[in-house]
């Protein structure tokens, strides 16, 4: 039973991409969704790009390392959702419909009238992101290693077959859609899933007695506060500069909409946020000789579910995967496709080259990571925290400075973007000297790179400021008006 609904859960994303495959038309559709999702699907895909292996997976194993405290991260994610929601993605859709932008770098290019910006997000993008497809892949074969005791091999290769089929065929319709079941899934998995571990591990207080005699620290500080609030922080800057859910402000209908869908974005996270917390621990008391963390979802599913609901929780776990994976591997694809060989090389192509171009392109991104996933790995979850570093380090000053700072200059975004992201790098692979997490080098690295070397570079043209800055806007109509 467990592998009837694992089974089906897998065709029905398939056949949804199949179907909204007759909905593409353009590139624009393709990568953005016509820029017309309304409050359900735009809360949901908005939901589901943000969870992923490192949410089922990873943040369960982290409860079931450090128990409870680990969740105070919800609370920064939360806060940058409501930043994004308020002053960054009023500016992002205004571009989509003056400039028809489809990507993080296309706003990146156009601000900083730049096309090195375009190359070099687009290379950070391919980097950062591509670690996070390499852990989404292994936390999928960790998963179909439990259920049908496949090696790892066939497991990566089972997995991102799916994702690539239906995102190839649908682009962001079939990514968007998929998302509606996907976060249903996920929530209604994890959610079932909660009352049957804790009850398993003798009820509420039960469980907590038995932690404290595990770990008295798992019931309080099971993370000490100063890694925690660097996690924190780490999340909270990833998130505002996080080209995933950035990209998804395009597609969906318009501000009041947006504000909207995230609302019900946090109805999935909140679900997701107390369920996953909960699984975590009571994993702890009920399995607590894992060989890893990262088996402690896939081996409650398995072992303490009766088998529709095991085989649900499963499918979530997978569901989370699969949601991660598709927008990124798009993302991907139209950094190649549309900003490198259509903004940077200038390619004069038909939309139906643009859009046969990108479907190439996103099946090779599909591809490659591929024998990146074939080797092992440390946590799921330490590997997003890593990429949260590198991601937020890289694009979160230049969107936000660029978004609300007329004065922020090429030259500023790009000491910006390389001082933060080698900062970032250099800090992790020494280790963090000192004890200091990678982000409070790398941030300040990359807001003072910004801010110093734009007041002593040459400021942007107004027809780059333009798009993002309505005083200016109003100031050219008036001029036109005079002329």
């Amino acid at each position: 039973m467990v592998i009837t609904v694992l089974v089906l859960y897998l065709l029905a994303v398939i056949a949804i991409g199949y179907y909204m495959k007759s909905k593409i038309q353009n590139e624009m559709d393709y990568l953005a969704a016509g820029g017309k999702l309304g409050v359900g699907v735009g809360g949901a895909t908005l939901a589901a790009t943000q969870m992923s292996a490192g949410t089922a997976i990873g943040t369960v194993g982290f409860h079931y390392q450090v128990g409870y405290n680990f969740a105070w991260i919800w609370l920064a994610i939360w806060a940058s959702w409501v930043i994004m929601a308020l002053f960054i993605a009023p500016k992002m859709k205004a571009f989509f419909n003056t400039n028809k932008a489809l990507t993080i770098p296309d706003l990146l290019g156009t601000r900083y009238e730049s096309n090195a910006i375009r190359v070099i997000s687009v290379i950070i993008l391919l980097v950062c992101f591509g670690m996070t497809i390499v852990a989404e892949l292994v936390g999928g074969s960790y998963l179909l290693n439990v259920v049908f005791d496949l090696p790892t091999a066939w497991g990566v290769l089972i997995i991102a077959a799916v994702f690539i089929a239906y995102t190839v065929m649908g682009g962001l319709f079939a990514i968007a859609y998929t998302d509606v079941l996907q976060m249903c899934v996920f929530a209604i998995g994890f959610a079932i899933a909660v009352p049957f571990a804790i009850s398993k591990a003798g009820g509420f207080n039960k469980l907590n007695e038995t932690l404290a005699s595990i770990d008295p620290h798992l019931i309080a500080n099971g993370m000490p506060p100063g890694a925690l609030t660097a996690v924190a922080i780490s999340f909270f800057i990833m998130m505002l500069g996080y080209p995933l859910i950035a990209i998804r402000f395009y597609s969906i209908k318009d501000n009041k909409t947006i504000r909207r869908a995230v609302g019900v974005s946090f109805i999935f996270q909140a679900i997701v946020a107390v369920s996953v917390t909960l699984l975590g621990v009571s994993a702890r008391v009920i399995f607590p000789d894992l060989a890893s963390a990262d088996l402690a979802s896939s081996t409650m599913a398995m072992k303490l579910l009766p088998p529709v609901l095991g085989g649900l929780l499963l499918a979530a776990i997978l569901a989370a995967i699969q949601s991660t994976v598709s927008a990124t591997l798009l993302m991907l694809g139209s950094g190649i496709s549309h900003d490198i060989i259509k903004q940077v090389m200038k390619k004069d192509l038909s939309e139906k080259q643009n859009l046969k171009i990108t479907r190439i392109v996103v099946l090779i991104m599909g591809i490659l990571p591929i024998p990146f996933a074939l080797h092992p790995l440390p946590l799921i979850q330490q590997i997003w925290i890593n990429a949260a570093a590198l991601i937020g380090s890289s694009f979160a000053v230049s969107i936000f400075l660029g978004l609300y700072w007329k004065r922020a200059t090429t030259a500023g975004a790009i000491t910006s973007m390389v001082g933060g992201i080698g900062s970032a790098v250099l800090w992790l692979s020494l280790g963090n000297p000192f004890g200091l997490d990678a982000v409070y080098i790398s941030v300040p690295v990359s807001l003072l790179g910004m801010v110093l070397v734009s007041l002593l570079t040459k400021p942007v043209s107004k027809q780059a400021l333009k798009p993002f800055f309505k005083d200016i806007q109003a100031s050219e109509s008036e001029k036109t008006i005079a002329l």
